[in-house]
C-alpha cells in the first residue's frame, strides 16, 4: 500500500548527517587535507609573528626578518588553489591575536593583514602559473623563479602596498624609501631562507632520514657539527677578532659547498637555516662581524650578508642535482641502450671506425658467428676471417661513410667455415671520443635458402608448363617431323631402284643427295627447338630480336595450326626489334598465347584467323599482339583470367597465363588482355626495348 500523505521531516542531525554521507569522497578527503594544513599554517604563523617581533628595531614597525608573510606563501604553495581562502582566513585570527597584543592599532593590524596575504598570494599565483607543477628546488628553472617571484617581486610590490598603508594610517617614522628598503629585504630574506626548507622537507622527509647508510649519517653530522662551531665562532665572536680577520666571514662557505655537492638540496636548505640563524642572532644581541654601526646599518648588513649567500647556494644546488639527475638518467640510459644492445634479435657489433676492430659485440653475434666476445674484442673481421669476399667490407666501409649503410648484403663466414647470407646496415656514432661504427647484422641465410628453393620450384613449374603445352602439339609436332623423314625416305629408296637398274647418272644422284641433306635439316631444326624447349636451367638472358623470336615460334606451332586450318596473318616490324630476355622462356609464352588462340577459335561461329603483330613504342617499350577470331572472353572470366589454378578447360591445370605473366613481369614488362569490339580478344605483351 501507499499513502498520499508526506512523510514527517528527519530530524536536523540526521539530514547532516545524510548530507555528509553523500559527500564524495575525495572532496571530503581534500576538504579535511586542506583544514589541517591551514590550522598547521597559522599555528607556525603566530609562532613565527613572535620570532618577527623579537628581531624589531623601535620606533620603526619594521622587523630584520618577517617570517609569518614567508610561512603563508610555503602554506599556499603546498596547499591547492582552491583552498587558498580557507589558509588565509585561518591565518586571520591568529594574526589579530598576536598583533593586537603588541599594542599595534587596530587598523594597522587589518592592513598588515592585508599586505601579508598580498605578498603570499602575488608569490603563489606567479610560481603556479610560470612553473605549473609543484615546485621542486631541485630544478634551476623552478629555482629561478622562485628567486624571481617569490624573493623578488611579490616581496617588492607588497612592500610599496605596506609602506603605503603605514605613511596613510601614520603608524612608524622614517623615510618611505627607508622604509621600503627595509620591508623589503626583511621579507626578501624570509621567503629566501625559510620557504625552501618548508617546500624541499615536506616530501619525502621521513624517507630523508631514514635512508641514509651508517656512512652517510655520519658524513651529515659532521658537516652539521662543524658548520655550528664554524658559525658560533665567526657570529658570536667579539668585532676586535674580526676586524683583524675578515675573511672569517666566508668560513661557512666551504661547509655550504660540502652540503651543495655531497648531500643535495634538503642538507643546503638546512645548511642556510642554521647560518642564518647564527648570524641574525650574533647580531641582535650585539656579537659577530654586523655590529659596529646603528641598529639600521647592523640589520641591513646581515640582511645583505645572508641574501648574498644563499640566494647564489639556491641556485648552485640546483646545478648540482639537475647534474646530478643527468648523470643518473644518462648511465640509466646507457644501460638500458647495453640491455637492448646485448639482447638484441639480431647480432650487433661496435666497431673501431680507425682499424676496424671490434670494440663490443652482443650476445647474437657471438652465437650466430661462434667466436668468443674475448676473441672477437680488438680484432677486426679480416683478422678473423669473416668476409668471403673482402672487397665488399671495402664497398660496405664506403657507403657507411657516405651517410649510413643500410641492407647491404654480403656473406659472411662463422668460426666454423660455414657461409651465412647477411643484411648490414651500419650507423656512425662517437663513443668516448672515438669514430666508430655501430653494425647491426641481420642472418637471412635460412631466407635466401628459401628464396632459391621457391625460385627452384618456379622454375620446375615453368618446365612443367612448357612440357604440358609441348604436348598439346606432339601431333602437329609428329607432323612436322614425319614430313622431312618421308621425303628422306623416299629419295633414299630413288636411289636404291636406279643403282639396281645400273641407270643412276651423277647429276641426278646429285639432286638426290641434296633433298636428303635439305629434308634431314629441317627435321634436325625441329628436333633443336623442341630440345631447347624441353631443356631445365636457369634463364639465360641474352639480347634478342623479337621477329626472329615469333617466327621461330611460327615454325614449332605451324604443324599444329595447319591441322587446325587456322590461317596466320602476320605484321611484323621492318626492322629488328631488339629485347633483352631468355629466348626459351619468352618462346613459351608466345607459344602457349597461340595455342590458347587456336582452342578459342575451335567454339562455333569463330573465324579461323591469327593475327600476329609486334610494333616499337613511343615510350621506349616493344610490342606483340596475338588477336583471334573467337567468340572473346565472358567479362567474369576476364577478371581471373590470369589467376593460379584458375581454367575454363575441362583438362587444364589453369597455369599457363599464370606462369606466362610472371615470366613477363620478369622480363620487366606487362602481359594484358581484352576483348576486341567485332570478336576475339587480343593479348599483348609489353617489354622494355633494348638499346
Amino acid at each position: 500500500m501507499s499513502s498520499n500523505f508526506p512523510a514527517p521531516s528527519a530530524p536536523l542531525p540526521r539530514r547532516i548527517g545524510s548530507f555528509l554521507a553523500g559527500l564524495n569522497g575525495e572532496r571530503l578527503g581534500l576538504t579535511l587535507h586542506a583544514a589541517l594544513a591551514a590550522v598547521l599554517v597559522a599555528l607556525v604563523y603566530g609562532a613565527s609573528a613572535k620570532v618577527g617581533f623579537a628581531f624589531t628595531f623601535q620606533p620603526r614597525p619594521i622587523s630584520v626578518v618577517w617570517l609569518p608573510n614567508a610561512i603563508l606563501l610555503a602554506g599556499l604553495l603546498l596547499t591547492p588553489a582552491r583552498a587558498w581562502w580557507f589558509v588565509m582566513l585561518a591565518v586571520l585570527p591568529v594574526h589579530l591575536a598576536v598583533e593586537l597584543q603588541s599594542g599595534v592599532p587596530s587598523v594597522m593590524v587589518l592592513a598588515w593583514y592585508v599586505s601579508n596575504c598580498s605578498e603570499a598570494l602575488i608569490g603563489a599565483a606567479l610560481l603556479r602559473w610560470l612553473v605549473r607543477a609543484p615546485l621542486n628546488f631541485n630544478s634551476l628553472a623552478h629555482a629561478g623563479a622562485f628567486l624571481v617571484c617569490g624573493v623578488g617581486i611579490a616581496p617588492l610590490l607588497s612592500t610599496f602596498l605596506d609602506v603605503g598603508l603605514v605613511k596613510f594610517i601614520g603608524w612608524g617614522q622614517g623615510d618611505f624609501s627607508d622604509l621600503v628598503r627595509m620591508r623589503f629585504l626583511s621579507n626578501a630574506l624570509a621567503a629566501l631562507i625559510v620557504v625552501p626548507v618548508i617546500i624541499t622537507w615536506s616530501t619525502g622527509a621521513l624517507r630523508a632520514l631514514r635512508d641514509p647508510t651508517l656512512p652517510q649519517r655520519l658524513e651529515i653530522f659532521i658537516l652539521f657539527i662543524g658548520l655550528l662551531l664554524t658559525g658560533t665562532f665567526v657570529f658570536e665572536s667579539s668585532g676586535e677578532r674580526l676586524a683583524t680577520g675578515p675573511a672569517l666571514l666566508y668560513a661557512p662557505i666551504p661547509f655550504l659547498l660540502w652540503a651543495a655537492v655531497r648531500l643535495g638540496q634538503k642538507s643546503v636548505t638546512l645548511c642556510l637555516l642554521l647560518t642564518f640563524v647564527l648570524a641574525t642572532w650574533g647580531a641582535v644581541h650585539g656579537h659577530g662581524p654586523f655590529v659596529d654601526g646603528s641598529a639600521e646599518e647592523n640589520a641591513l648588513s646581515v640582511q645583505l650578508f645572508l641574501i648574498a649567500v644563499a640566494a647564489p647556494f639556491l641556485l648552485f644546488s640546483a646545478v648540482i642535482a639537475e647534474h646530478r639527475r643527468d648523470r643518473r638518467a644518462v648511465a640509466a640510459s646507457e644501460q638500458r641502450a647495453l640491455t637492448v644492445f646485448r639482447a638484441g634479435p639480431d647480432a650487433m657489433a661496435i666497431v673501431r671506425l680507425s682499424d676496424g676492430a671490434f670494440i663490443d659485440v652482443n650476445d647474437r653475434w657471438v652465437e650466430i658467428f661462434g667466436f668468443a666476445r674475448e676473441e672477437a674484442l680488438g680484432r677486426n673481421p679480416l683478422a678473423l676471417g669473416m668476409y668471403v669476399n673482402p672487397e665488399a667490407r671495402e664497398a660496405f666501409i664506403s657507403q657507411t661513410m657516405r651517410g649510413g649503410a643500410r641492407n647491404f648484403e654480403a656473406e659472411l663466414l662463422d668460426k666454423g667455415g660455414n657461409r651465412h647470407d647477411t643484411l648490414l646496415t651500419s650507423d656512425r656514432v662517437d663513443i668516448g671520443g672515438t669514430d666508430c661504427l655501430v653494425n647491426v647484422i641481420r642472418d637471412i641465410t635460412g631466407q635466401k635458402e628459401a628464396e632459391r628453393e621457391a625460385r627452384q620450384q618456379r622454375l620446375e613449374v615453368t618446365h612443367l608448363s612448357r612440357v604440358a603445352v609441348l604436348g598439346e602439339l606432339s601431333g602437329a609436332l609428329a607432323h612436322e617431323l614425319n614430313q622431312p623423314l618421308t621425303a628422306i625416305l623416299s629419295n633414299a629408296q630413288t636411289a636404291q631402284r636406279l643403282i639396281a637398274r645400273d641407270k643412276l647418272e651423277v647429276p641426278e644422284l646429285k639432286e638426290i643427295l641434296e633433298d636428303i641433306t635439305r629434308e634431314n635439316k629441317r627435321a634436325g631444326e625441329v628436333i633443336r627447338r623442341l630440345r631447347a624447349m624441353f631443356k631445365k636451367g636457369e634463364p639465360q638472358f641474352i639480347v634478342l630480336d623479337l621477329n626472329d623470336l615469333m617466327r621461330d615460334t611460327l615454325i614449332l606451332a605451324g604443324g599444329s595450326l595447319a591441322t587446325r586450318h587456322v590461317e596466320v596473318a602476320t605484321t611484323l616490324c621492318n626492322h629488328a626489334l631488339s629485347v633483352r630476355g631468355d629466348r626459351v622462356q619468352l618462346q613459351q609464352v608466345l607459344l602457349n598465347l597461340i595455342v590458347n588462340a587456336c582452342e578459342a577459335m575451335e567454339a562455333p561461329g569463330s573465324a579461323r584467323t591469327l593475327s600476329l603483330e609486334t610494333t616499337p613504342l613511343a615510350d621506349g617499350r616493344v610490342q606483340v599482339l596475338v588477336r583471334d577470331g573467337g567468340t572473346g572472353v565472358p567479362e567474369p572470366v576476364m577478371a581471373r583470367l590470369f589467376d593460379p589454378f584458375f581454367t575454363t578447360k575441362a583438362q587444364g591445370l589453369g597455369l599457363g597465363l599464370s606462369i606466362s605473366r610472371s615470366i613477363v613481369a620478369a622480363h620487366g614488362g606487362e602481359l594484358l588482355a581484352r576483348n576486341n569490339p567485332d570478336r576475339g580478344a587480343t593479348f599483348r605483351i609489353l617489354l622494355p626495348a633494348h638499346a
